[in-house]
């Protein structure tokens, strides 16, 4: 949280519970996090050697704007002055003052920032400017120096920048936002989106609801004030029969989905099957390991595993994510798209801790704190829970067949980090867990009574989009406030009361 997390020097940033496609997991602190100049956008373009790309005889000139001011704007032509100095190419910087709008709110894409720079190419009567090589070279450059501006402070919230062909004047602010969301997948719903929701499910009534790290921080549509806030975490202990959370564990482990016992390996006596999982495969703190030390700390998934889970048809997790499109029915559900973090870190994963394992506090996520990416340029950063504004949130399945909590323990534990007060949640089968991204957390490892047993867990992280502007993202309940417990207030939370 902007005012609260920040302050916790001990307090370090996880964006993932584990990474595939070979990347090695790591964590920032959070004083430092901003400070970091990663470059996912870029990777995300996959731009070509420029001396690969033959130059054309082009002129770029800034057109229109929308939520940049003029001073702004004129750091803006400087870097991409600079940048068509180096391929040559002719660019028009001047500009007249009412070539500026100020922000706006996308009628079709709720929450978007609204700044944007769009770029005329003049010269391009047989260049198809949207699959140019070309031109996305020189927008991956630019973007690359507004990113530079925006580590420094010179900027204070990431531009998203749109080329056009300046005979054909096709762009418009919505359809330039609209394209980048299609382009990049920002609001890709999961599974099969409930029509109507159905709101005397009992399945959909938690048995906790919990408020913690209350802070006041800054309204993002009204600048200069400031609303008290806290983050949620939400039990519920109903929403997976016991088809589908064997069905789920199945998955996990690696078997048919119907298969009725552990087909290969006996978990209970052996701990994890170490052809579906690798020591190291899950990290939530940063630490300077040696060679020898690898292998630690503790069980995740294997990239290959990771790969199955999240983009492999499997219809328990099908089934799961239709629940989850009923259980938010006032959202789009996504999982997180790639242009967030980029490729390593994966929507959906799953551990497996054991007695022995040791873990820390961390966050799953941050909207204040993306790196420049795509989805930065469209929605910004921006305090988790703001007005119309994407909801990341994350939920945690507990799937072992039995747990004994109190012999076993491994709860999960939620830390409200003004008082250092937490709030254990313990394992159950079936249980599920919702909580925004931004909640300090950790695991704790089995106790030594439950031997080399895992204890086995599923995590989707989500993003709640709003369907309208205005919308406000604060209500989890999505109508069923009145059925819901009344909130239990933790630590700091308790000014809300």
């Amino acid at each position: 949280k902007m005012y609260s997390l920040v302050t916790t020097a001990p307090l370090l940033l996880v964006y993932a519970s584990t990474l595939c496609c070979g990347f090695t997991h790591y964590s920032l602190p959070m004083s430092c996090r901003r400070e970091v100049p990663i470059t996912i956008k870029h990777a995300i373009y996959q731009s070509i050697q420029s001396q690969e790309i033959e130059d054309p005889h082009i002129r770029l000139e800034v057109s229109s704007c929308f939520g940049v001011d003029n001073n702004e704007l004129t750091l803006l032509l400087e870097a991409m002055s600079g940048v068509c100095d180096e391929y040559g190419v002719q660019f028009d910087h001047t500009f007249t003052s009412d070539i500026c709008s100020s922000s706006q709110p996308s009628t079709s894409v709720p929450g978007a920032l609204g700044r944007v720079v769009i770029v005329d190419v003049h010269g391009a009567a047989d260049m198809n400017v949207e699959e140019s090589d070309f031109i996305t070279e020189l927008k991956v450059g630019m973007s690359q120096q507004f990113d530079d501006y925006l580590y420094s402070g010179q900027l204070s919230q990431p531009v998203l920048l749109a080329f056009q062909c300046a005979t054909a004047k096709s762009a418009t602010f919505d359809s330039i936002i609209e394209k980048e969301v299609l382009d990049y997948g920002l609001r890709d719903g999961i599974g099969r989106e409930a029509t109507t929701a159905n709101y005397d499910d009992a399945s959909f009534i938690p048995s906790r609801h919990i408020k913690l790290d209350g802070a006041m921080i800054e309204t993002i549509e009204s600048p200069g004030q400031l609303h008290f806030d806290t983050s949620s975490v939400v039990v519920f202990d109903n929403i997976l029969d016991e088809s589908l959370r064997k069905r789920l564990l199945n998955v996990v482990k690696g078997y048919p989905e119907d298969a009725v016992a552990d087909m290969f390996w006996d978990d209970t006596r052996d701990g994890p099957n170490p052809d579906r999982w690798v020591r190291g495969g899950l990290m939530d703190i940063v630490d300077s390991k040696s060679k020898e030390e690898e292998d630690g700390p503790c069980w995740g998934l294997t990239d290959d595993a990771i790969i199955d889970i999240c983009f492999h048809d499997h219809p328990a997790i099908n089934e799961f994510e239709a629940k989850l499109g009923q259980l938010f029915s006032d959202c789009i559900v996504t999982t997180l798209p790639e242009a967030v973090l980029g490729d390593c870190v994966s929507p959906i994963t799953a551990n497996a801790p054991i007695y022995g394992d040791t873990f820390d506090y961390h966050i799953d996520a941050d909207p204040m704190q993306v790196p420049p990416s795509p989805w930065a340029d469209v929605f910004g950063r921006y305090p988790n829970r703001s007005k119309s504004k994407p909801r990341f949130v994350s939920a945690l399945l507990y799937l072992n067949d039995e747990w004994n909590a109190e012999e076993w323990g491994a709860p999960t534990k939620f830390l409200d980090p003004p008082t250092q007060e937490s709030y254990e949640v313990f394992p159950q089968p079936g249980r599920c867990v919702i909580m925004d991204q931004d909640i300090s957390h950790t695991v704790v490892a089995p106790k030594k009574e439950a031997g080399k047993r895992p204890r086995y867990s599923m995590v989707w992280k989500l993003i709640l989009h709003a369907k309208k502007v205005g919308q406000d993202m604060t209500d989890l309940s999505c109508g069923r406030g009145k059925s819901w417990p009344k909130p239990e207030l933790l630590g700091s939370a308790v000014r809300q009361e």
